[in-house]
């Protein structure tokens, strides 16, 4: 009797140290990330299959064209995949790609010292088409046409403006270290953030909308809970919808408050 007494102290203190997220409720490929999020290489997809019902670890193009762009923008801010592994860090992440404006990132997440929201700026968008010089030469040219147009296109591609603005648009884009922030928040501005996103029924959205558009802007909102990961994209959201109310509460608490919305 007297073993079984102090056994049940041990028992009861095991159960009480062990972890109490769910690390089943990620897929835990070593081939997309190690168990920081750290991404294998820049060909990464940083999102799950459902969220366009392919493998999450496949190489094959299917993936859509939005959230392709979105992996390569959050590759070139250089941040962690939060789809694969649960990071021990109750994490929002927005991410805010819009057309003709440079990308902003806004991580909110629940440190062991507190809650912080964390506001980054790329100086370009990643995955733009490389820019190249091209000779037209109209199909009834003549002979002595084309040997012109050939000379002043060589001439002008020797021209060093023109080399800078070529090297400069080709340059891959990098964060705006001089421009990020980190700002603490209460916890009544952490459950008034959460209360938006119960409103809009985030768990319930589908993660994306099918849409074939250009211009506008990209909306991407992850919740990286100890529960379970969920990823919402919608484009140009409208100004009366939850989804963008709760966005735009945490550009609001961000430094990026004054960027154009759209």
């Amino acid at each position: 009797m007297r073993r079984i007494r102090l056994l049940l102290p041990l028992l009861l203190l095991a159960g009480c140290s062990a972890p109490t997220h769910s690390a089943g409720s990620y897929p835990q490929n070593p081939v997309i990330s190690d168990a920081q999020g750290h991404p294998r290489d820049s060909t990464t997809f940083y999102f799950p299959a459902d969220s366009f019902r392919i493998p999450i670890d496949s190489a094959d193009p299917t993936p859509p064209h939005s959230l392709r762009f979105a992996s390569r923008n959050l590759y070139a801010f250089q941040a962690p995949v939060l789809a694969n592994y649960y990071r021990g860090t109750d994490t929002y992440r927005f991410l805010w790609l819009r057309a003709f404006h440079r990308p902003v990132l806004l991580t909110l997440a629940r440190q062991a010292n507190g809650l912080t929201l964390r506001t980054q700026f790329l100086n370009k968008p990643a995955g733009l088409p490389r820019m190249v010089d091209i000779l037209y030469i109209p199909p009834d040219a003549s002979a002595a046409q084309v040997r012109k147009l050939k000379a002043q296109f060589r001439h002008w591609q020797a021209a060093p403006a023109l080399q800078r603005e070529l090297a400069e648009a080709n340059r891959p884009p990098t964060p705006v270290g001089a421009e990020e922030t980190t700002r603490s928040l209460s916890q009544e501005q952490w459950q008034h953030f959460e209360q938006l996103l119960l409103k809009s029924e985030f768990r319930q959205l589908t993660s994306r909308e099918d849409l074939s558009v250009m211009d506008g802007a990209d909306w991407l909102l992850e919740a990286h809970l100890a529960d379970g990961y969920h990823l919402v994209y919608r484009h140009s959201p409208n100004k009366q919808d939850g989804f963008r109310k709760a966005c735009e509460y945490l550009l609001d608490l961000s430094s990026a408050r004054s960027e154009e919305r759209y």
